[in-house]
């Protein structure tokens, strides 16, 4: 018998693998709320390691917070609320497998090069797998919100990105003094 810990890891990476989706993962909220904690202590740690900056804190429970309103949003105009808990899931779960993949990638790169350097080979090389983790977690984040709204996958991948986009934007407004 697979431990229940190992079942829910395994199913996470099926989903950051295209397989399955957020029906799969238990409806429990409290499965939620400590993956949601989880995701804070990893976005803290990270940012902390790589030097981001005082507002850390205040930029992961803002895109958190962000996401899950989003969520919400999206289940709530298909009619489709009693799946948030499990989309809901998947969504921070697998955003906390991306942020895992990109810190030994963001770790390598360094600090970035100043306005009058290039960068090298090697940061060059770095910047184009962290693009491509990029890519990758909005592909997947598109077939998670695919599957909960019951759209076809361009429709999910679009909101996806368009969510991406929304938090960047908003983050750079909110936090532009912030280092």
């Amino acid at each position: 018998m697979t431990p229940p810990v190992a079942g829910l890891a395994a199913r996470i990476v099926g989903l950051c693998r295209f397989r399955g989706g957020p029906q799969d993962l238990p409806y429990r909220p409290g499965l939620l709320l400590a993956l949601l904690v989880g995701s804070l202590a990893i976005d803290l740690s990270v940012a902390g390691m790589l030097g981001m900056g005082d507002n850390a804190l205040a930029r992961s429970l803002f895109s958190t917070t962000l996401l899950m309103a989003l969520c919400w949003i999206a289940l709530g105009i298909r009619g489709l609320r009693n799946r948030y808990v499990q989309t809901a899931t998947a969504l921070v779960a697998c955003s906390m497998v991306f942020s895992l993949l990109i810190v030994p990638i963001a770790a390598a790169f360094g600090p970035p090069p100043g306005n009058e350097t290039a960068m090298t080979s090697t940061q060059t090389l770095l910047a184009w797998l962290g693009l491509g983790v990029l890519v990758w977690k909005l592909a997947v984040d598109g077939h998670i919100v695919r599957q909960a709204i019951d759209a076809p996958y361009w429709l999910g991948l679009a909101l996806a990105l368009a969510w991406a986009t929304v938090d960047f934007a908003l983050g750079r407004v909110l936090f532009a003094g912030a280092t």
